[in-house]
């Protein structure tokens, strides 16, 4: 950090108004409270809406600091009488005094558009006293911001309508503005000069606190220079001034311990600043708190006490970003440029309506500014009749794009899902045949060498021959379901189903095959739970999925079944202690939908498109599959199904 990081601090900003606020800082006095009895008794004495107009302005500047809701009240007054007798100075000036209220209560989005209001009533009168007093307070904005060349514009413009030698004090104030700007944009020659200007012209005013700020503005300007002895004899010339704010001695001081310890007096430096802490806490001024942060961290280096140092740089930083939110300052460049744009559309409209006043004191051109006027009128509405037309043709051109991609892209989807119908139908033909022949083997081993099988063959051949059967069955059945699922307008048939019961029937079909290989189940569900769906959909859908458990489940494994609620959905848990499937494979069957064969556990066949053809049925009835598994020790296939068609 350095000096010139903090001096960006509102402090400047209550300054450099052309109001004077320094004053700001300090409680009303006795004098203040006889001007304002002084200023109401001529107030409540005159009829002249011109005088009560100042008058109501003057007393809100009294009060601008210590009871600003109080200003506010007469600030509006005043504007409210200028209009009434139209006066464009009186009106400007009520503006400018809600500028500053603005600033002073921190409003600077307001601050800025009064600003450019009382900008252009000034500009329609006679006051540049008023107009560059204006100038001055948006070159004091612009610093706030870091606007620094819009700041030294306005503060030129200021001075440029100043007479010198009648307008002293504000001449003087404002060169002390410049030398601040010229400070922060390190123009450190230009700010030594107007720092030696100011001083000059300071000794000649009454009021001395302007020769405070000045030789402020020499001490920094020279340890800048790195003149630090020059320096502390104009900071020490800056304090010795009386009546001057304690935030602005305060301030003073801090940059007077950073000279000493540029000077190698570190001691005395660290002296300087002992017991002020609490008192700069208690001011509640985050400017004046950053300078003091950073006057203690600058000092602790010096001293070798890195651990002080750094707490400090610590408080400094936080407290900055705070006080200086880069976005919150954007914010008001972009307000900035908003009102700027304002501003000349204003100017222009003021030259138009002069033009106007000009053509209506001609007679003779009355009648051709009607008969171009009439003109326009006629060529606008023609232009915006072409215009419509344009924009109809361009409209309905685009709607017959629009109809062509949507028609383009049915066709498509069409094309895709012919093919995967063809696709799908010459699977099942495929898998149809092969449990077909397989039956048909088995019903002509039994015809014809029945006589020479055993009670244990044949048994054997029995059992083939029904699972051959409950295969083929649940391929047509799963087949025939998706068939109907299929068709357009087809409407599933939804009814309260008990979930235990259904669990159980699918289970009874298989349980020839889980007593063959002694598989454990678990049933967790409630024997009361309900859900309301389509029967032969869930029957469907559970079967499958107790077959592929049953499947892929070792001699001596566990399947449990369980529910829960998720939301907007109720879930029907299968779990097998199977040999598991891979991330990849379950991607390629549940979500790409393509044909994955595996043999079970005993080695039994599968057909690979069930669980595609039970994804499909599942959507149509808005639900899905699930799983998730992990090689070598089991599966969890879930079934989704909406809650909407779940019975409570």
């Amino acid at each position: 950090m350095s000096i010139t990081s903090s001096s960006n601090i509102k402090m400047w900003i209550i300054f450099l108004l052309n109001s004077w606020l320094l004053c700001s800082f300090t409680n009303v006095s006795y004098g203040q409270k006889v001007i304002i009895d002084s200023l109401q008794n001529v107030l409540n004495n005159t009829k002249s809406d011109s005088i009560r107009s100042d008058i109501n302005e003057q007393i809100a500047y009294q009060y601008l600091y210590y009871k600003p809701d109080s200003s506010k009240i007469y600030i509006e007054r005043s504007l409210e009488l200028a209009k009434k007798i139209n006066s464009q100075a009186a009106i400007a000036k009520a503006h400018n005094r809600m500028g500053t209220y603005n600033v002073v209560t921190s409003q600077y989005t307001d601050a800025i558009l009064e600003f450019q209001k009382s900008l252009q009533y000034y500009k329609k009168s006679t006051d540049l006293n008023g107009l560059s007093t204006t100038y001055g307070n948006l070159g004091a904005l612009d610093f706030y911001l870091k606007d620094y060349d819009a700041a030294l514009e306005n503060f030129h413009k200021s001075i440029k309508l100043l007479d010198t030698a009648k307008h002293t004090s504000q001449y003087t104030k404002e060169i002390i503005n410049l030398g601040a700007v010229h400070r922060e944009k390190k123009n450190l020659d230009s700010a030594y000069y107007y720092a030696k200007l100011s001083i000059a012209y300071s000794k000649k005013l009454v009021d001395k606190r302007m020769l405070s700020v000045a030789n402020y503005n020499m001490g920094t300007a020279q340890f800048l220079l790195n003149q630090p002895e020059e320096a502390l004899k104009s900071l020490n010339a800056s304090l010795e001034q009386k009546n001057v704010p304690l935030q602005f001695k305060l301030l003073a001081t801090c940059y007077k311990a950073q000279v000493l310890n540029s000077l190698g007096k570190y001691n005395e430096a660290e002296n300087l600043l002992e017991g002020l802490e609490e008192k700069i806490l208690s001011l509640n001024d985050h400017y004046l708190t950053l300078v003091f942060y950073e006057s203690k961290e600058v000092i602790y280096q010096s001293l070798n006490q890195f651990a002080k140092a750094l707490a400090y740089s610590q408080r400094y930083k936080t407290l900055n970003k705070t006080v200086h939110n880069e976005e919150q300052t954007n914010i008001f460049q972009n307000i900035k440029a908003k009102y700027a744009q304002e501003e000349r559309a204003y100017e222009n409209e003021l030259l138009r309506n002069e033009s106007e006043i000009q053509s209506l004191q001609i007679e003779r051109q009355k009648h051709a500014i009607y008969a171009v006027g009439i003109i326009l009128v006629l060529l606008l509405i023609i232009i915006i009749i072409l215009y419509r037309l344009y924009k109809f043709k361009a409209q309905n051109n685009q709607v017959l794009k629009d109809n062509q991609k949507r028609l383009n892209a049915s066709n498509s989807d069409l094309a895709a899902i012919n093919r995967q119908k063809d696709n799908l139908f010459s699977i099942v033909a495929h898998d149809v045949k092969s449990p077909l022949a397989a039956i048909l083997n088995s019903i002509n081993l039994l015809h014809e060498d029945h006589k020479n099988l055993n009670e244990e063959e044949t048994a054997l051949v029995y059992s083939e021959l029904q699972k051959q059967t409950s295969d083929l069955f649940y391929l047509i059945e799963n087949v025939l379901v998706w068939a109907k699922s299929q068709m357009n307008g087809f409407k599933f048939s939804y009814s309260k189903l008990n979930t235990d019961k259904f669990i159980r029937e699918a289970l009874q079909v298989e349980m020839i095959f889980i007593n063959r290989k002694n598989i454990n189940v678990v049933n967790n569900i409630n024997k009361e739970e309900t859900i309301n769906t389509d029967s032969q959909v869930l029957r469907v859908l559970l079967r499958n999925l107790i077959n592929n458990a049953v499947k892929f489940t070792p001699v001596d494994g566990t399947i449990t079944f369980s529910t829960y609620y998720n939301k907007d959905y109720y879930h029907i848990n299968i779990t097998d202690t199977g040999i598991g499937i891979s991330e990849d494979k379950i991607k390629k069957v549940l979500v790409d939908q393509e044909r994955y064969t595996l043999k079970g556990t005993a080695d039994e066949p599968g057909n690979g498109i069930g669980l595609i053809l039970c994804q499909e049925i599942a959507s149509k009835i808005g639900g899905h599959i699930e799983a998730r598994s992990e090689m070598g020790k089991g599966s969890t296939f879930t079934l989704v199904i909406p809650t909407h068609m779940h019975g409570e």
